[in-house]
């Protein structure tokens, strides 16, 4: 029997595409421009923090994550006598703003690599992307119960000279298996990339099937 957590996502997966909207312009009309620009919104509080987030911007401050005492780890990677603590660090106003820069930085690179070369025209266009919800449940959730990743976003492509907006996807949703229990839990980022990431690839996948079916 197939596992209820991919189950649930090959049935989110299909809703999407079910509820696809339709275009407001052909193909072939969007194929007179070209994507010139391509920009990310996150709301006020969204970040996209994980735990890669927050090693990767306690790391490049001299901090490490703690292990848990009494392990082999906790000596080697113990930080020096009044070094940065780790938890102040990755709860510091810095850090919320790192991780929102880097979650754009994620959700924009997908989308100039799967979507920035998909129309072949020379009017310039620019693609809006605004996070309306992003919800990242944490390893300890997730291996109590199994959770699922979700993005949620309004891409509205524009002529880039006049403003003018060519073809809205109004709040794209996007669902990921998170894995479930400990091994799921860890496995999953470890085989298939970060929730930002895999989130980003399948948004990016997603928009440019949909912005080029006929």
């Amino acid at each position: 029997m197939l596992p209820r957590r991919f189950l649930i996502v090959c049935a989110a997966l299909l809703l999407a595409a079910c509820n696809a909207p339709s275009r407001t312009m052909s193909v072939a009309e969007l194929n007179t421009y070209r994507i010139a620009d391509i920009t990310v919104t996150l709301p006020p509080g969204v970040s996209g923090r994980n735990t890669a987030f927050e090693m990767a911007f306690a790391q490049g401050r001299g901090a490490v994550m703690p292990a848990r005492a009494g392990t082999p780890e906790a000596t080697a990677v113990a930080p020096p006598a009044g070094g940065p603590d780790y938890f102040t660090l990755i709860n510091s106003p810095e850090a919320q703003a790192f991780y929102q820069r880097r979650t754009v930085e994620i959700l924009r690179g997908e989308m100039e690599k799967q979507v920035g070369r998909a129309l072949l025209g020379q009017r310039p266009a620019r693609l809006d992307v605004t996070v309306t919800s992003l919800h990242l449940p944490n390893e300890a959730m997730r291996i109590l119960v199994s959770q699922h990743h979700q993005l949620v976003a309004n891409i509205t492509l524009r002529d880039a000279v006049s403003g003018q907006t060519l073809v809205v996807y109004p709040e794209m949703r996007i669902l990921i298996d998170g894995g479930g229990g400990l091994v799921g839990t860890f496995l999953v980022p470890a085989i298939a990339g970060g929730p930002v990431e895999r989130l980003a690839a399948q948004m990016a996948a997603n928009y440019r099937n949909w912005l080029l079916q006929n």
